[in-house]
């Protein structure tokens, strides 16, 4: 069956650092800035104009979302294989009424989750901002990326919600879902990557695994991002493959950034085990 599996998170969650795995394990060889298999997103703005035929930069961020379940069914028509697309909307109906991620053009996705306060130092990093806007944006309902009207970005409108909406939207989303902590990739990545590439069907050897594993180690990416650039990063961040660590917030946020970030997102947070029950 051709369809759709979604490498799905909230920017800044190891999103990136899976497909990597999947290119390697897939492709056998990793080149950063060229992924063949594992490379597609889901909010490309230049497919869109192709596929579609209609100038996005033309349609407000609502006519653009109604029209992104078409593109899928395009690509799902003339696909011979499975597809993996990254995605960071979270998961919600267009504003037509309709799944933005059609069910039934979905084989599955993976959802990696990684605890929100290291979300925060990250993604202010990433967007060059400081950290009390990581914050207010991570807790704003009707946070968007890429508005269309702002400026023409490569990548279409994507509504976010809050952290927490995000990882409920795609925990209660009607589709096949592996959850993956960021958390447990980083202190068990073969065993991790091995239930990811179970859960793709993909007829892999341990081998085959492990050679990918090793492939992608985070500070082999970072030393090829210095050597060769990363074309996923965004203008103003010094660097996309920064730390690639956990728990680096205690070192970084306040007292009272911790506790805002704790008080908005507890309910999650405390699901998730990154919050204790008491």
């Amino acid at each position: 069956m051709n369809g759709f599996y979604w490498i799905a998170s909230y920017p800044k969650s190891g999103n990136t650092w899976v497909r990597l795995f999947l290119e390697a394990l897939l492709a056998g060889t990793l080149d950063i800035n060229r992924l063949k298999r594992a490379g597609g997103h889901a909010a490309v703005r230049a497919e869109f104009d192709r596929l579609l035929d209609i100038p996005s930069s033309d349609l407000t961020d609502d006519e653009i979302t109604n029209a992104r379940p078409c593109l899928y069914q395009i690509e799902a028509n003339a696909a011979t294989r499975p597809m993996f697309r990254k995605a960071h909307d979270a998961w919600h109906l267009t504003p037509a009424g309709k799944p933005l991620f059609p069910p039934e053009l979905t084989l599955g996705a993976v959802y990696l989750v990684r605890d929100p306060r290291d979300v925060t130092v990250s993604l202010a990093h990433h967007l060059a901002q400081d950290i009390d806007q990581a914050i207010t944006r991570m807790n704003d309902p009707t946070a968007v990326m890429e508005h269309a009207k702002l400026r023409m970005q490569s990548q279409l409108p994507q509504r976010l919600l809050t952290w927490q909406q995000h990882v409920q939207s795609w925990l209660n989303a009607p589709i096949p879902v592996l959850l993956v902590k960021y958390e447990d990739l980083l202190a068990d990545p073969i065993t991790r990557f091995s239930e990811i590439a179970d859960f793709l069907k993909l007829t892999v050897t341990p081998e085959q695994i492990a050679a990918a594993v090793q492939t992608v180690q985070f500070d082999r990416l970072h030393d090829l991002e210095a050597i060769n650039g990363f074309a996923e990063k965004p203008p103003n961040a010094k660097q996309f493959f920064r730390r690639g660590i956990a728990g680096g917030w205690q070192d970084t946020l306040s007292t009272a950034q911790i506790e805002q970030i704790e008080t908005h997102h507890a309910e999650m947070m405390r699901e998730l085990g990154y919050l204790s029950l008491g």
